[in-house]
């Protein structure tokens, strides 16, 4: 790996220089790689080194580069007709995807160049959803009559394998193009060269609709641990395939997606974009906050009285409402994973719930111990520890309660659990935090 890193940085501080230099050096790196090295130099540089690649190995680079580095402005950076040759090497969902971020203007004219078959297909899988399977889906596919016989279907494979980079199964279908099953390449090998196709079909068919989220398609495919699913419509009609190399790509956005969110950060902000544009992103949510954060202090405010008897009681204050936010974030980690990855129904919430409550009982329990019996020694009585103690396991409960339930109660809603529910948590374990402490000193020790 560091071996080919720096390949990738000689080329670069070659581009520095002189791009023509670099040429040579290009043909022996992975289109990864030269996608690497596209997106890290200059726009200027870019553009000059784009016009030199061939067009086999342009159409590898630009399919390898990240949405966020714009790739298709190197489209627009040369003419119509050689965009066209480019676009002709891509595979037709990676086409639609680069295709769909141009202008009308220049869409129609690359377009217009374009074979009519590859015209057809790609405005085709341009009319789905860029996050559905319809969107992800690539309309090659391999795909035979169940009545042809092994022999026949290996003439086949042999006729599309010089079209096709990478198939996993070979597709059955019939005379309407609905799909029957899916055959096995390695079933297929190990059969006697006149055994019907439709004797080889496997014994579970997984199919994904075409207007299924992407998530929910990463999911079948990680359950199943399938190197393709085939896309169908309502009627089972075969449309395309999707792979799992697609799929990483999904997990990736997606986790990128949920992390931005949970951190409160809108999933809109480019994460190579300019600080305004950040601002922007970023303030709704840090509004959100100081109204919650004032909360808090207005609780803080009203005991104030409380904690000026016993000074003691404020350094506590941080300890039980930061563990606590702590504990809620984990819950919450886990619990928008589960929804995220395995999805859960209604009738589980209650057991959802229930078990972040244990487990935010026996931390509030060990943990409120240890800093209870810290309390005791420091303020030298016995009831201070107590009053930590109480206020630990309770705020840990409330933790577990809120970082399970809020995302569970937003799934309910129709609302993204990753977009609120960070905000929430955090005013809960906090408010409730000092209430418990500040509410049980006052109580207990007698302070007014």
């Amino acid at each position: 790996m560091s071996e080919v890193r720096s390949n990738i940085e000689r080329v670069k501080s070659i581009l520095v220089h002189s791009v023509e230099r670099a040429k040579p050096l290009l043909k022996d790196l992975h289109p990864s790689d030269l996608a690497d090295i596209l997106e890290e130099i200059t726009p200027e540089s870019r553009m000059i080194l784009f016009k030199m690649l061939p067009v086999e190995t342009a159409s590898d680079a630009i399919s390898e580069m990240d949405e966020d580095s714009n790739p298709e402005e190197l489209l627009l950076s040369i003419s119509p007709q050689r965009a066209a040759k480019i676009i002709e090497e891509l595979d037709p969902d990676d086409a639609a995807d680069l295709l769909a971020q141009l202008p009308r203007s220049d869409l129609r004219l690359i377009m217009e160049r374009l074979g009519d078959e590859e015209e057809k297909v790609i405005q085709s899988l341009m009319t789905y959803d860029e996050d559905s399977a319809g969107g992800l889906m690539n309309p090659d596919v391999l795909a035979i009559p169940e009545d042809w016989t092994k022999r026949q279907a290996m003439e086949e494979v042999i006729r599309i394998s010089e079209e096709m980079e990478d198939f996993y199964a070979i597709y059955v279908v019939d005379d309407e193009n609905r799909l029957q099953g899916v055959v096995p390449l390695k079933r297929l090998i190990r059969a006697r060269p006149h055994t019907r196709i439709g004797e080889l079909l496997a014994e579970n068919l997984v199919t994904v609709f075409v207007e299924m989220d992407q998530e929910e398609v990463a999911q079948t495919i990680l359950k199943y641990n399938l190197a393709a699913v085939p896309v169908v419509d309502t009627e089972n009609h075969l449309l395309g395939r999707i792979t799992f190399d697609d799929i990483m790509d999904v997990l990736q956005e997606e986790s990128t997606e949920d992390i931005l969110k949970i951190a409160g950060v809108s999933e809109d902000e480019d994460l190579d974009g300019g600080w305004v544009a950040a601002v922007r992103s970023r303030l709704p949510w840090l509004l959100i906050n100081l109204c919650t954060a004032s909360t808090a202090g207005f609780v803080i405010s009203r005991f104030s009285n409380a904690i000026d008897q016993l000074v003691l009681i404020a350094s506590f204050m941080p300890i039980v409402a930061g563990v606590a936010g702590n504990g809620a974030t984990q819950a919450l980690a886990v619990t928008i994973r589960r929804i995220a990855t395995e999805g859960i129904v209604p009738k589980q919430y209650v057991s959802v719930v229930v078990k972040e409550l244990a487990v935010g009982l026996t931390n509030g329990i060990l943990l409120g111990l240890v800093v209870g019996l810290v309390a005791w020694w420091l303020g030298g009585n016995p009831l201070l520890g107590l009053v930590v103690l109480a206020a630990m396991i309770g705020n840990l409960l409330v933790a577990g309660f809120a970082g399970s339930a809020i995302p569970l109660f937003l799934q309910r809603l129709g609302v993204d659990p990753a977009v609120a529910s960070s905000i929430l948590m955090t005013a809960f374990t906090d408010i409730l935090g000092y209430t418990l402490l500040l509410g049980l000193a006052s109580l207990i020790l007698g302070l007014t």
